[in-house]
């Protein structure tokens, strides 16, 4: 069906009359070629924004024989440079897995790999290949502008004979498994082969030798991968070029991820996060998520060990906190507050900072500041306002309670749909055993829900006095 449309292209403002297939066809599509500097307007009459939207769709489910590098790949991820050999590689896959698995190889723009399996997988299991780790769908209504095109990933599924897959913008390539209903369950292996694929810095804590990372650090991919136990970074092939030995940078982060589990008492993996710094995501400086997303500002954090172990990286320790929290202990209006407890515990166990610091937002004085505009009236929700009452409690009785705490709903699960006031109560009725103190007019003050039920059934605990608390930590003529 034809439609009219009035649509931005980089020439300038003009009327186009097409169909969505017509679109991809005459170069409507590949018109789009953001930059940082030089963004691409998205259209703001919803019609005409639907409709570029469906080409755009349409144009990234082009059938691999069809698929051209489009221009703006070149910009972002980036392409690979002229006269780059290409490699022909089988890999060894894990059935158990259903996070991405990597390859170390990637496909560059418009050019068709083909994988070749090794042999069937057990019935009920499937694969599928992903192309691409910038996951980001710049669609959202929010979004005004577009700084790269904005859907650049693509993924495939594995089919019994050789497969062929390829992308406009191509990228790194992975593997997901789902065994599904299989007889062999999740316990089986498989193999790959890949053929005109190209070779990326790659490198695997305890598997790759210095020796050969010091080949594969010069590969030719745009973007490349470091693979921890607990963490997978990813970053522009040109961050890691220089770096001779990934090991420490990966034990660090590797130990960031432990704590963080440690905090709410998750089993030890057996699959890691992901970290993908992007030329823009789809909400906020970062976003939690598998994997979890940055801006390509904050890329070269990632690999800066000195700073990281020197400041940490409170965003950072953040985000990878969202992928934590459950609703049986983040409530209304605390979904940037609890997850902050992650962001404490690595500042103070991993970066070495003292109990309750690590953000300037609750630095001396304004710790203080922030505790009274949270018992105001009306009282704060403001994140960090919340944040402070946690800090006082932390500062009084260290993270053992807290972690007691947050690890308890592991093995005594509560209903995440339970009442908020069932929930709210028995926090405090946990966090107050934990702590051995009776809590309930502390956590009244702030908001929480405590029936006089749990206020009998405490009251045996010697009470927290808030104010002693302030005198003991004010700074010098404050309380």
């Amino acid at each position: 069906m034809m439609k009219s449309i009035l649509y931005v292209i980089l020439s300038g403002l003009i009327q186009v009359t097409v169909s969505a297939r017509e679109a991809a066809a005459d170069g409507t599509v590949e018109a789009i070629v953001p930059t940082a500097k030089k963004p691409f307007p998205v259209p703001t009459d919803p019609a005409a924004k639907k409709l570029l939207q469906r080409q755009i769709n349409e144009y990234m489910a082009l059938p691999p024989a069809q698929v051209q590098a489009h221009p703006a790949a070149v910009n972002f991820p980036g392409v690979v440079p002229a006269g780059s050999s290409r490699v022909d590689k089988t890999v060894t896959f894990q059935g158990g897995k259903k996070r991405w698995q990597s390859t170390g190889l990637y496909a560059n723009a418009g050019e068709i790999v083909t994988v070749i399996p090794g042999g069937k997988l057990p019935a009920g299991a499937t694969a599928e290949i992903r192309v691409g780790c910038h996951t980001d769908r710049l669609f959202r209504e929010e979004i005004r502008q577009w700084k790269r095109f904005p859907l650049i990933t693509r993924t495939f599924p594995l089919q019994a004979g050789p497969t062929p897959v390829a992308s406009a913008f191509g990228g790194p390539l992975f593997i997901s498994v789902n065994p599904g209903k299989s007889a062999a369950g999740d316990d089986f292996q498989f193999q790959l082969r890949f053929t005109n694929a190209v070779a990326a810095p790659f490198f695997v804590l305890g598997e790759t030798s210095v020796a050969d990372w010091s080949k594969s650090r010069s590969a030719p991919a745009p973007w490349g991968e470091l693979a921890g136990r607990n963490m997978i970074l990813h970053f522009p092939a040109a961050q890691v070029r220089e770096l001779a030995d990934p090991t420490a940078l990966l034990e660090w982060w590797d130990r960031v991820v432990a704590a963080e589990d440690e905090l709410v008492g998750w089993p030890l993996r057996t699959e890691q996060e992901r970290v993908v710094p992007d030329r823009q995501i789809s909400a906020g400086f970062m976003h939690s998520g598998y994997p979890f997303m940055c801006g390509l500002t904050s890329a070269p954090l990632i690999t800066d060990l000195e700073k990281l172990k020197a400041e940490g990286s409170w965003g950072f320790f953040h985000e990878l906190g969202h992928n934590r929290q459950s609703k049986a202990w983040t409530f209304p209006e605390q979904g940037e507050v609890t997850v902050n407890f992650f962001s404490l515990y690595c500042m103070e166990k991993i970066v070495g900072r003292a109990t309750g610091a690590g953000h300037p937002a609750l630095a001396g004085e304004k710790l203080f500041k922030a505790l009274d505009r949270r018992l105001g009236d009306p009282p704060s929700t403001a994140p960090f306002d919340q944040l402070a009452p946690f800090v006082v409690l932390l500062q009084k009785f260290g993270w053992s309670p807290m972690q007691q705490t947050l690890a308890s709903y592991q093995t005594a699960p509560i209903d995440a749909k339970a009442a908020l006031e069932t929930r709210e109560a028995e926090f405090v009725r946990r966090y107050s055993r934990n702590a051995k103190a009776d809590l309930t007019g502390f956590f009244k003050a702030i908001g929480y829900a405590c029936p006089d039920s749990l206020c009998a059934e405490l009251k045996s605990l010697p009470p927290f006095n808030l104010n002693d608390w302030r005198k003991a930590h004010a700074p010098a003529g404050k309380s």
